[in-house]
């Protein structure tokens, strides 16, 4: 009867393996493979990596990754390690542009500049979000923001009331003034991301440089690569914000493809760091 009792109390495949957390020996030794043949199984309160093929005598074991979906944080801190390529992850802009471009907007709002006012009305609440991002993904509110930021009243397709505007940030719409404007637009995440970059106290070169060289122990080598990683992110969008500006200036001297989005624009092939 007492042994019944312990048997009940022990968590189950079924009741745990989703939502209790353990540290378990000699798993950390595996590797991770989308192709892997091995996957991990909690029955009876033990870890089992079960195989689902014959694994021969000094074949390196390996186990199937989370699935996709997911940024490089959760990577590290539920398994360890850093993935060479992740297009799910992402660094957090707060506020829609550097703090030099929205002083700039401030500065205005202070000299009653009318435009700068109503602009500043219609995207104050955007400022306070955060956004995630990347060469992948550029979310809809920040992008609508930082259009109607750089709107220019005086160019036609610019021209739009305050009123409609107004309707425009409540229903959350996705709209496309200008190929001028969405190269402003490209530019401010540009400036974006050279920001970002700044801020970090080593480089790109760098971060690789201490990896190869070293010496570095378990913890080091991964605050590296996790650092290395988002810094590697943050240069492809950088890097795709120069593509999109080098193809509209070949557009306005007559040469290149026509105008897109740059919602279309980072669903086209990437350049990888």
């Amino acid at each position: 009867p007492k042994e019944d009792r312990r048997q009940k109390q022990q968590p189950t495949a079924s009741s745990a393996s989703n939502s209790m957390h353990i540290v378990a020996p000699v798993l950390d030794f595996l590797q991770p493979d989308p192709l892997a043949s091995c996957h991990l199984q909690l029955d009876d309160g033990n870890v089992k990596i079960v195989a689902t093929e014959q694994v021969t005598s000094g074949k390196r074991v390996q186990f199937r990754p989370p699935p996709p979906g997911i940024p490089n944080e959760v990577f590290l801190t539920s398994h360890g390690y850093i993935p060479e390529i992740n297009t799910n992850d992402f660094v957090t802009l707060r506020g829609i542009c550097t703090d030099v471009e929205w002083r700039e907007l401030l500065k205005k709002v202070e000299a009653s500049d009318p435009t700068a006012t109503n602009k500043f009305q219609l995207i104050k609440i955007f400022h306070d979000d955060s956004y995630s991002i990347s060469a992948f993904n550029l979310p809809q509110r920040l992008l609508l923001a930082l259009r109607i930021l750089h709107l220019n009243p005086q160019l036609p397709k610019q021209n739009m009331p305050f009123e409609e505007l107004k309707e425009i940030v409540q229903e959350d719409k996705t709209i496309f003034f200008s190929a001028q404007n969405e190269a402003k637009v490209a530019q401010s995440l540009l400036d974006v991301a050279e920001d970002m970059l700044k801020k970090y106290p080593t480089t790109l070169r760098e971060d690789m440089r201490l990896l190869k060289e070293g010496p570095l122990d378990e913890d080091q080598r991964l605050a590296i690569e996790y650092r290395r990683s988002k810094k590697a992110l943050v240069h492809q969008l950088k890097q795709r914000m120069e593509d999109y500006l080098e193809q509209h200036a070949s557009r306005r001297a007559g040469a290149g493809n026509p105008a897109v989005s740059l919602e279309k624009f980072i669903l086209q092939p990437v350049r990888m760091v």
